[in-house]
């Protein structure tokens, strides 16, 4: 009993299935809302997180196919491939760090060429889930990105 409240039982907890909400749809919900927390949408084998702020999407992650930043930053001709392999080789000997924390202290990116190649980054996860059709969604008011994630200015109305 011990008056622990399991992950079903969320006080405030928005919840549903995707097949009749659309993420799109719960994005504007939470945009009219002028919500703040996480939002989790789970289907097969794929989890993301997306994170909003007074409704707008500030952060997201998932653990399916993704753009990555350095991804983003090679093909831009920034980051050459030798050092983002280094700084990835980096990033495995000291964990907790951010890829992008090391590429700008090594001088291989400025701040603000981090910064844009994460916000596309961002917004193509975010693209991706407005296409999801299958698996469900939960909404966690209140929950907040953490202090080292870029928060990306997006906005939803020109989703």
């Amino acid at each position: 009993m011990g008056g622990e409240v399991s992950d079903q039982e969320l006080p405030g907890a928005l919840r549903g299935d995707l097949a009749h909400f659309f993420p799109s749809e719960i994005l504007q919900l939470l945009q009219l809302a002028q919500a703040t927390g996480r939002l989790e949408l789970e289907r097969a084998g794929e989890r993301s997180e997306l994170y909003v702020e007074r409704g707008r999407p500030v952060f997201a992650r998932t653990s399916g196919a993704a753009v990555s930043t350095g991804q983003i930053l090679v093909h831009r001709g920034i980051v050459t491939r030798e050092a983002l392999q280094l700084a990835l080789a980096e990033q495995g000997a000291h964990p907790g760090e951010r890829l992008g924390a090391l590429l700008v202290a090594a001088g291989a990116v400025s701040q603000d060429e981090l910064q844009s190649a994460v916000n596309e980054a961002l917004r193509r996860v975010i693209f991706g889930l407005l296409l999801w059709r299958e698996g469900t969604f939960r909404f966690l008011p209140g929950e907040q990105v953490g202090a080292g994630d870029v928060k990306l200015d997006l906005d939803l109305d020109r989703l």
